[in-house]
């Protein structure tokens, strides 16, 4: 399009150039002179006019806005961008509630570019000036060993989030370890070098009294490296530091695979507090003396027996201690002085010492002892409806004592369908016993029991005919006669 009308415009100057020339050449006006002179007056007008207008609509061509080199969008022209500019400081400063000075974003226009696209104008080109430039403003720094963390509306602000942060790590009179209420604070102070400077920042970066106190508690996120040790894995370090490992290997994008080396290093992301806040008091607290546990032999309890003799009553004191806490830890805490109210009742039981003696011969290799004292009323392997019996009954009244053949762990301590009231012991190397239709079970699963404790009482529960115990032995899962193996 600029080139036909720059090309209309080189057609109309030589047209206008040829009749002043004709003209300069004539020697008296003749016929028709005022005619010629219209219509050359009439070329230079047009020719002026199409000038002009392409010279507005080069200069009105939309130009690529830049901000410290990254792309902001098309417009107009400077004129437009700096009438914008003003609007959009004018609207920041009144939104804020202080005046902004200036944009610090480095703007630059490229006008060799595609112009196709939307122009920002108006409204529109406001709000991208206010949302993508930098409008610094001026704030209060809390800063922390000479570098700012943190930046709020005013110095009092800033002041106030310190001492909220102080008060924060102090104990409360409601949670202190006392009742008595005496606590005494004898120093707060920060570990670090804080101080409150005047700064500027980015609105953005403006936090309220509660975000300043909160960011200083929990830290802002920190990358801290990781060094591999021998058999650690991806899968132990994102463990042991509370990250997945997408997470771990997100941190760290040059990892190659799983595989990892001794030595390698890793990223690791950690928070930690911004600011650590010693502090130092004396309380004096009530507090309980716990009861100590005395147990005492009985020869008349069955082994794996215990009765309380007496019942513990803790005791309690009033004790002073000084504190000393970073942060939430203490990491001293020594007692100045301490006042017996009640001293503590120790809780006596009496533990059973009675073996359950119940051997007899039976031609076995005699690795297991027998668990009640009574005559067979049932032997392993005789037909019972049709099929062999899988156990040895041994005659008992209800409530005698059983126990465990030998040494073991307790794999089973429940009902157990037609055996009624069961318990199994786990012995080891493939062997279990099984102890079945019991009145009542004194041990529980998981508990270890040695030869001769008490794990249960005779019964009748389950398919039974009377009181009796059925006893069972299991070897590597298939049942055997128990008299090759009870002494």
């Amino acid at each position: 399009m600029a080139k036909k009308i720059l090309s209309y415009i080189k057609l109309l100057g030589t047209r206008v150039r040829i009749y002043v020339h004709s003209q300069s050449t004539r020697k008296s006006p003749g016929k028709g002179s005022w005619q010629y002179a219209r219509r050359g007056a009439a070329c230079v007008l047009v020719a002026g006019l199409l000038i002009g207008g392409v010279s507005y609509f080069l200069a009105q061509r939309p130009v690529l806005l830049l901000a410290d080199g990254q792309t902001i969008g098309l417009v107009a022209g400077q004129q437009e961008v700096e009438a914008a500019l003003e609007i959009a400081r004018q609207e920041l400063s009144q939104e804020l509630g202080t005046e902004i000075s200036t944009v610090t974003s480095q703007l630059s226009y490229q006008k060799d570019c595609d112009r196709s696209g939307e122009v920002l104008a108006g409204e529109k080109l406001v709000a991208v000036l206010k949302k993508d430039l930098d409008w610094p403003i001026n704030t209060w720094a809390i800063q922390v060993n000479g570098k700012p963390v943190l930046y709020l509306a005013s110095e009092a602000e800033a002041e106030n989030a310190l001492a909220e942060l102080k008060q924060y790590y102090l104990p409360q009179e409601e949670s202190a370890e006392s009742s008595t209420d005496a606590l005494k604070i004898e120093k707060v102070e920060f570990l670090d070098q804080v101080q409150v400077v005047p700064g500027k920042s980015a609105p953005e970066q403006i936090m309220t009294v509660a975000e300043a106190v909160e960011a200083m508690v929990k830290g802002l996120e920190k990358i801290v490296p990781h060094v591999v040790g021998k058999g650690e894995s991806l899968w132990t370090i994102a463990r042991d530091h509370g990250l997945t490992v997408a997470e771990l290997q997100e941190l760290n994008p040059s990892l190659k695979g799983e595989l990892l080396q001794i030595g390698q290093e890793l990223n690791l992301k950690k928070a930690e507090p911004l600011v650590n806040v010693v502090s130092t008091w004396e309380t004096t607290v009530e507090e309980e003396i716990p009861y100590k546990v005395v147990y005492e032999d009985d020869a008349s309890l069955w082994k794996g027996q215990e009765k309380v003799k007496q019942s513990g009553k803790n005791g309690s004191r009033i004790v002073t201690y000084h504190v000393t806490q970073t942060n939430n830890q203490i990491t001293d805490k020594q007692t100045l002085a301490e006042k017996i109210i009640e001293e503590p009742t120790a809780k006596v039981v009496r533990k059973g010492t009675k073996l359950i003696v119940a051997s007899r011969s039976s031609g076995g290799n005699g690795i297991l002892g027998w668990p009640l004292r009574g005559s067979i009323t049932s032997p392993y392997g005789k037909s019972r409806g049709g099929s062999k019996h899988t156990g040895l009954d041994i005659d008992g009244d209800t409530g005698d004592p059983v126990a465990a053949a030998e040494d073991g762990t307790v794999v089973r301590a429940s009902t157990y369908g037609t055996y009624g009231k069961c318990v199994d012991i786990d012995h080891g190397q493939g062997l279990v016993t099984r102890y079945a239709h019991l009145s009542k079970i004194e041990v529980s699963v998981g508990q270890k029991v040695s030869r001769g404790d008490l794990i249960g009482r005779v019964g009748s529960t389950g398919r039974s005919t009377g009181s009796h115990l059925h006893f069972e032995v299991i070897e590597n899962g298939k049942h055997a006669s128990p008299l090759n193996f009870l002494k």
